[in-house]
This record gives structure tokens, sequence and C-alpha cells, in this order.
């Protein structure tokens, strides 16, 4: 099985140089990830602050949690983290309040680099109506002007693409970095396999690492497949749905999608039709389009 960290030296490679670029010039930089889930957002986060070697702060949301549990979560991570010289200049609650909260965070924020990552931005957004505004106020009056390496992640891609709208708070204020799964190369390098049984591996698993961590190394794809088919809750199955679940909140319309496809309509007019979609083209979602094109 898959140990450890493989692939992604594109991305680490882009993140230190954003961290680079933070350290020359002694001010802020925002990039917002997105990705379906997992595609490894969170760990290659993790990795990329694990190998930086500066002070950092990692907070997940987590998801249904009230602003005011969100808020105190935040507190909590900001005083164990490696960011403040002294624990106990952090708050142990705002009162629900992200203004405050960013407050505390910005009154502890070193001089010198510093990474500060919030995993799972949609939900924060999904629970407080007024975080997008209260992170642009932060970020513009408080943080920016520090040398910290701001990194935004979330699984909702619509939500992510939002967030840096052109009529969304933080429009103009983070690049984005849009997270694909492992390329053919990485997946034969971390199961180490050939060429040839990379390429299979690849198209089985899509280069997601939620199922080659549980490919045994050296396993060619159809021993793979022939050992998981008699585990229904195998990764090979449940990551994919997964992924898919969250891309379209509607399983039933994006299961018609795909049966459309597997039984061989290719236009998007013969795709609409057969999913429902009364022939048209135009009544096949845009979301469920970007899917299509893959076939």
């Amino acid at each position: 099985m898959t140990v450890g960290f493989v692939g992604r030296a594109t991305e680490l490679a882009l993140l230190g140089k954003r961290l680079k670029r933070v350290a020359e010039s002694g001010s802020g930089t925002a990039v917002a990830i997105r990705g379906l889930r997992q595609v490894g957002k969170s760990r290659l986060v993790q990795e990329f602050c694990d190998r930086a070697g500066v002070p950092y702060l990692f907070f997940t949301a987590t998801k249904g949690a009230s602003p005011v549990e969100a808020v105190t979560g935040f507190l909590a991570d900001l005083k164990d983290s490696s960011l403040p010289a002294d624990p106990e200049l952090v708050p142990t609650h705002a009162a629900g309040s992200w203004p405050d909260a960013f407050r505390a965070l910005a009154s502890v924020l070193p001089d010198a680099p510093a990474v500060v990552v919030l995993d799972e931005l949609p939900w924060l957004a999904e629970q407080d109506d007024l975080f997008d505004g209260a992170l642009q106020t932060a970020w513009d009056r408080l943080l920016a002007g520090h040398p910290v390496l701001l990194l935004l992640l979330g699984s909702d891609i619509h939500m992510m693409e939002r967030l840096t709208a052109y009529d969304r708070p933080f429009y103009g204020r983070a690049d984005n970095l849009v997270l694909g799964p492992l390329n053919p190369a990485e997946t034969g390098g971390a199961l180490g396999l050939d060429a040839a049984d990379a390429i299979d591996a690849h198209l089985v698993s899509g280069g997601l690492p939620g199922i080659l961590r549980s490919w045994p190394h050296g396993t060619p794809a159809l021993s793979f497949i022939q050992e998981e088919c008699a585990d229904p809750a195998s990764p090979l199955f449940s990551v994919p749905e997964s992924s898919l679940l969250a891309e379209f909140p509607s399983p039933d319309q994006a299961r018609r999608v795909l049966e459309a496809v597997g039984s061989g309509d290719r236009t998007h007019a013969n795709i609409a039709a057969t999913a429902g979609g009364g022939g048209k083209a135009r009544c096949l979602p845009g979301r469920y389009r970007r899917w299509v094109q893959i076939f």
C-alpha cells in the first residue's frame, strides 16, 4: 500500500514560490485552493506546512457548527498553534464574532513569514452570511500587511469559485489554484509500477489518493480490481461515489447523466434527452457538462 506523501512536486513548488514572495516583500499573499473531495488538498497543504519550517495555523471548519462554535474552535487551534509567541495572549472566546477572531489572529502574527490555513472554507460561509465580508475586511486592514501566506481550502467547487468572483468581497485578493488528481507518472511512482501498468492504474483510480492508499504496492490494476470487487465498502467504490455526491447535490440526476453516457450517448443534446432534459443541451446543467467532457 502507498505509504507517506507522494507526488505534488509542482503544487509544492507553487506554494513555496508564494511563501518566498511573502518573505521578500514582507506583506501577505492569499491563495484559494479548490478541488474535488478525496483529491488531497488538506494533505498537500499539511505537507507544505511541515516542509516550510515556519510557524503556521491549520484550522479545519466543522460542518453544521454554529458561528460561536466555529470561532471558539478557531481560537483554540490558534492558541495551540506555533504562531503566538505567548499562547496566553489568545482569548478563549470571541462571542462568535469573526472580526474579533481575526483581530486576535493579527495580534499574534510574527514579524517573520508564517502560514495560516482555513480548511473547508465553504462551511464557514454556510454557517455565517457575514463571514466573507469579515474575511475581506480583516485581510485588507489587519492581515495583508504582515508576512503571512493565507491558504483558503474548499471542496465545494461552486462555493470556492464564488469566493473570488467579481461580485464577492474577496474578489481580486487571492490567487486561484485548482488541485486535480495525481497524474499517471505520480500514480506509477506511488504504486511502484512500470509505465504501462501505471497508465492502467491511473485509469482505474482516477489518480485519487484515497484509492491509491489502499492499493498494494506493485499490484497491477486487474489484480487490484479482482480483489476489491469482493469488498462493497472498498475505497475503489466509496471514494469516487463521495466525489460524485460532493459535486452533484442531486444524485438521481447525476446517475441519469452517467447512465446516458454509459449507454453510448456522446452529444450534449442526446445526453440531456436521455437524462430527462427534453433533448435540449441547455437543459443539462453546467456542472454536468463539465463531467460529460471527460467522456
